[in-house]
């Protein structure tokens, strides 16, 4: 008689077999796009247009896409399957191309995705950490802190084997809730556009409830550990994403004493030049945890990050700072793992002691991308995001899409969603998008667009108001414009722009 364990591993080496038998590509293409947000040749775009682009050819429609920005640094990545399978290694990346527009370069290469990582089949569990309670203009000693806390995290689940699906920051802070707030949160306070937040989620096994349970309780002995805020997605019935559930609040004094004492020589300077950092390789659990922890032993910070897996590759993109005292200009540059490191420490100016490298050997034939080295801004906020601070402040707005495949591509998207908006704001950017080829043939999206109103007011409910009246004239606008743009039936569509995250999920009407 068989037992249970031996027949869930050969149930699942079934499928990863089944799996990889019936893919019609051998390995997967990406480009990924640096450079800085916003300069003197407009935004960053979020795809390489091709000249004479063929809508039918496949290659131009990307089954997945991701764009980040922050501290005035963007990078783009667009996937989709190829059949090319002669190539060195697991990861082939190719040098930097130049756009055209000021540092900003482009980078294309292959990839064998590994068919045991699973995503779709596990249950997500989603975490918000709050790192700090003031507005996001992060200190040298605060990047060294926060990859700590990212290499901490991941590491959590790497010792479970569960797969990280995503990791931002930084994110929108959420509010403390209380109990006279209506249930559909129309009237919680404000949120802030950005702040010292990070957003991360992982796929557990939904038959062990155990396995789930042990790796909560392992991070509320971290946040207890360090004094940061931890909070779950509430799972509760009638609930949805963007609602969560807090299990410790944020402890300032001892997470800067913590802070103090890990990092005691660590600047207390807010970097004014920063890099892109993009390490692409099969995914695997385990290895954000190994490239966090080999630059921090290094010395090195992360400002932000933008971690997720698409056609079961990962792509680490994250915002590493420069030192002060460094004067280089740090090319862009692109090549293997090992050879990227020493390029590293040169950018972040220290020397320190020799690092233990044995969880590295899981991304030791990975691929780097670099950008050059870039100037920093950070956003302009209020504490706590009050209205009644200040009028002149930036507000997310969250989107939600889903669309037929080769219709509408998610850059297009995007700018169209900018141009609805911009008669209501005076500044709109995107903080960051993502977007999937599903089942059905449709693809699905997230956004979250940072956007400052062209009225100020520090009333609240005057700018709630504002805000709800912007995002359903640009839906609209944006309903009546999809169907030439993409020659799709409207019914087809749905999409919902909304100043509140949770209420994403009323989107069950065309738009």
């Amino acid at each position: 008689m068989t037992s249970p364990a031996s027949s869930t591993k050969s149930s699942e080496l079934a499928r990863i077999a089944a799996e990889a038998a019936g893919t019609s590509s051998a390995s997967v293409q990406f480009t990924l796009i640096h450079g800085p947000m916003n300069g003197h040749d407009g935004p960053l775009p979020l795809t390489v247009e091709s000249a004479d682009p063929d809508k039918e050819d496949p290659d131009a429609w990307p089954t997945d896409f991701c764009h980040f920005s922050v501290a005035g640094l963007s990078v783009s990545t667009s996937t989709w399957p190829s059949a090319i399978s002669t190539f060195s290694g697991r990861v082939q990346i190719g040098p930097p191309e130049h756009t055209g527009r000021r540092d900003t370069y482009a980078y294309s290469g292959h990839a064998v995705p590994n068919p045991g990582f699973i995503h779709q089949s596990t249950r997500k569990v989603e975490v918000l950490i709050t790192l700090g309670n003031q507005h996001w203009s992060p200190t040298y000693r605060e990047a060294l802190m926060q990859a700590l806390v990212i290499e901490k995290l991941t590491g959590l689940a790497a010792e479970r084997d569960a797969p990280v699906l995503h990791l931002h920051t930084p994110v929108a802070p959420f509010p403390q809730t209380h109990v006279s707030e209506r249930g559909d949160g129309s009237n919680e306070r404000l949120r802030d556009a950005i702040g010292p937040c990070l957003r991360f989620a992982i796929g557990v096994d939904p038959t062990m409830s155990d396995a789930r349970l042990d790796f909560e309780t392992e991070l509320a002995a971290l946040a207890e550990e360090y004094g940061i805020g931890l909070k779950l997605d509430d799972q509760r019935l009638n609930r949805a994403r963007g609602e969560w559930f807090t299990i410790r609040g944020f402890d300032r004094e001892r997470y800067r004493q913590a802070r103090g004492k890990l990092f005691p020589e660590a600047s207390v300077v807010i970097p004014r030049r920063a890099m892109i950092a993009s390490v692409v390789g099969p995914s695997r659990a385990g290895t954000t945890a190994a490239a966090v922890a080999a630059l921090r032993a290094r010395g090195i910070g992360v400002l932000a990050a933008s971690i997720s897996s698409m056609r079961k590759t990962t792509f680490i993109n994250l915002v590493l700072p420069v030192a002060a005292e460094s004067s280089g200009k740090f090319p862009q540059w692109s090549g293997g793992w090992l050879e990227a490191l020493p390029r590293l420490v040169d950018c972040a100016g220290h020397r320190p002691s020799l690092p233990d490298e044995s969880g590295e050997g899981l991304i030791a034939d990975w691929k780097v991308a670099l950008s050059p080295a870039m100037r920093c801004s950070y956003p302009q906020s209020s504490q706590q995001t009050g209205a009644t601070a200040t009028g002149r402040v930036p507000y997310p707005i969250w989107l939600w899409w889903q669309l037929p495949y080769r219709t509408v591509g998610t850059p297009a998207l995007l700018t169209e969603v900018q141009a609805a908006l911009q008669p209501h704001t005076r500044r709109c950017e995107v903080a960051y998008a993502q977007s999937r080829l599903c089942r059905g043939d449709v693809v699905r999206g997230r956004a979250k667009l940072i956007v400052m109103l062209s009225q100020e007011h520090r009333d609240h409910a005057a700018v709630q108001r504002l805000l709800t009246d912007a995002a359903e004239a640009a839906q609209e606008r944006i309903r009546e414009r999809l169907p030439a743009l993409g020659h799709v039936d409207a019914g087809r569509v749905r999409l919902r722009l909304s100043p509140r995250e949770r209420w994403l999920m009323y989107a069950g009407a065309s738009a």
